[in-house]
């Protein structure tokens, strides 16, 4: 029997795709996942608060204050101050006693205690569940320094060799050289700068500092030194370098100097072959030994 026209045969014949039913499930497994993920981040953010009022609120996490004014507490440790009071340490931290160690922003409080002038360096460390612990760096004094008080007369202070001026009043005895030229009102940097030069002075001159009594380190470019000298101070003129030079060129020459410059208040050693003598007693004197360099 002949083939009809437009019948289809089985070779010919193709199923339907399930384009929609598919679309429909990728529809259904993307709202499904956007589900589990806000279902997620509601959970993590609950978690998250439950977890912080659980911090903050639990008294087992409260930092107890010391005692009494003066006490330490066993829950707030203080290390490695000599100079540094504790109280001034207590006070910076007086708003976290009584409250949860969770709160206390670690990186504020450091930064208050770099203020306090003692403090060169610190750090703090929770150790749960309560306690705080302080560790200090302090500062070491280079020198003891004459600050001009407003009515002219003569404060005592003491810095460090970055130029810090520290507070004098509750420090151990020290032995320390003595400046002049150093005032409250300068910046950090410049008083840094004059602890710069007179510690490199210090270090050249090494024992002879023992017989210098001050040191005026106002022109950073010409350090002046006074020491005693038979019956009278003198003021020595050593410029910006070759201290421990020019100091030795006037021990070496000592005799001539009593002679022929006796009345000698300023000594100008700058100069390599020669010791001038800038000021004077009012009689006439000599006022240059030649050939001093050796």
């Amino acid at each position: 029997m002949a083939r009809r026209s437009g019948a289809a045969t089985a070779d010919e014949m193709s199923l339907p795709g399930p384009k929609r039913n598919s679309a429909a499930l990728r529809q259904l497994k993307q709202f499904m996942t956007a589900i589990l993920i806000v279902a997620g981040l509601i959970t993590t953010a609950w978690l998250y608060f439950a977890v912080d009022h659980f911090l903050v609120s639990d008294s087992r996490f409260f930092v107890p204050g010391p005692p009494e004014p003066g006490q330490r507490s066993e829950y707030f440790q203080i290390q490695g101050v000599t100079n540094v009071l504790d109280e001034q340490v207590v006070q910076v931290f007086a708003g976290d006693f009584g409250r949860s160690i969770y709160l206390c922003p670690l990186e504020k409080r450091r930064l208050k205690l770099l203020g306090i002038d003692w403090v060169k360096d610190a750090s703090i460390s929770r150790v749960w569940p309560n306690r705080l612990v302080v560790r200090i760096t302090e500062r070491t004094p280079a020198a003891a320094v004459q600050l001009p008080a407003a009515d002219g007369s003569l404060l005592l202070s003491l810095v460090d060799a970055d130029g810090v001026l520290l507070d004098p009043q509750r420090v151990r005895p020290y032995r320390l050289p003595v400046l002049t030229g150093i005032t409250r009102r300068e910046g950090d940097a410049s008083r840094k700068e004059r602890m710069k030069r007179f510690l490199r002075m210090q270090s050249e001159l090494s024992t002879y500092m023992d017989n210098i009594s001050e040191i005026d380190v106002s022109d950073i470019d010409n350090l002046k030194a006074i020491q005693q000298f038979d019956d009278r101070a003198i003021t020595l003129m050593l410029g910006n370098q070759s201290y421990r030079e020019r100091y030795e060129n006037l021990m070496n020459n000592q005799n001539d100097i009593r002679k022929r410059l006796p009345d000698a208040i300023i000594l100008d050693l700058r100069l390599k072959d020669r010791i001038t003598a800038v000021s004077s007693a009012p009689r006439p004197v000599p006022t240059v030994v030649s050939g001093a360099a050796r």
